[in-house]
């Protein structure tokens, strides 16, 4: 298993000092910089013994799902796979639930089939670029559009697109009150990323005082066979790094 954060690169000498493995980093962040620009992140996490794995925040502000052309969502989405091969990357979570719930006076239902075509578009995108995409189901409060896990299981089944998976989130399992028996059915290569926050409203960093609930979460995912990443995913306190080398060393000893 290898663990990480997700961060920016102001944050990459306190994951070394945490252990960790790799950095993922917004590709809203990285959208717009130049190739020159992004050596140079890619080279300060090699100085700090870091990789980057990996990104969240695939989609900017400047992009709409549903009102711009699916040529333009893909050159924005092509930019981003070009990223990733610069910084070689294995894998672009798509989260963005602002920009992936239904418009105002649109139907819901007609909402999912679009947004399923196009997320169907992009996963073959990123299959030539040899990245993988993976669809974030995301808790109601941020979205109408895949909330659960076993939600984003069934879309990306249905889609059977190689390079398209399906990532459970913890803090937002708990918040949709999702059964862990869910995993109980799971197929090979699922799910294919994790994130992780502590099960609280707060979302903060997992302390001692979860090992209960992360040992359930680690059961879970090593009777499914999962072995691939977790990435720390968490609102932080004014001790980032504090909180980071804790959550860090429970990680390591609880998966």
């Amino acid at each position: 298993m290898k663990f990480g954060v997700c961060c920016v690169p102001d944050n990459f000498v306190p994951a070394k000092k945490a252990g960790l493995d790799y950095a993922e980093i917004s590709m809203a962040y990285l959208h717009g910089k130049s190739d020159a620009e992004l050596r140079e992140i890619k080279q300060k996490a090699a100085e700090n013994g870091l990789y980057i794995d990996g990104f969240n925040g695939f989609f900017g502000s400047g992009i709409s799902l549903y009102n711009d052309a699916l040529e333009t969502v893909l050159d924005y989405s092509k930019v981003n796979f070009e990223t990733a091969n610069i910084l070689d990357g294995q894998y672009c979570v798509l989260g963005c639930g602002w920009l992936r719930k239904t418009p105002e006076g649109k139907d819901k239902a007609e909402t999912e089939k679009r947004f399923a075509y196009i997320l169907s578009q992009i996963a073959e995108l990123a299959g030539a670029y040899g990245v993988e995409l993976i669809l974030e189901p995301l808790c109601k409060e941020e979205t109408d559009i895949i909330n659960t896990f076993e939600e984003g299981l069934r879309l990306c089944r249905a889609a059977d697109i190689k390079s398209l998976g399906c990532l459970v989130d913890f803090y937002h399992f708990y918040k949709n009150g999702e059964d862990l028996s869910v995993f109980d059915d799971l197929r090979e290569g699922e799910p294919r990323h994790v994130h992780l926050a502590r099960a609280n409203d707060d979302r903060a960093a997992p302390g001692q005082e979860d090992r209960e609930t992360l040992q359930k979460w680690a059961e879970k995912l090593k009777k499914a066979g999962y072995d691939r990443r977790i990435s720390l995913e968490c609102r932080w306190s004014a001790d980032f790094e504090s909180d980071l080398i804790t959550a860090a060393s429970l990680l390591k000893e609880i998966f």
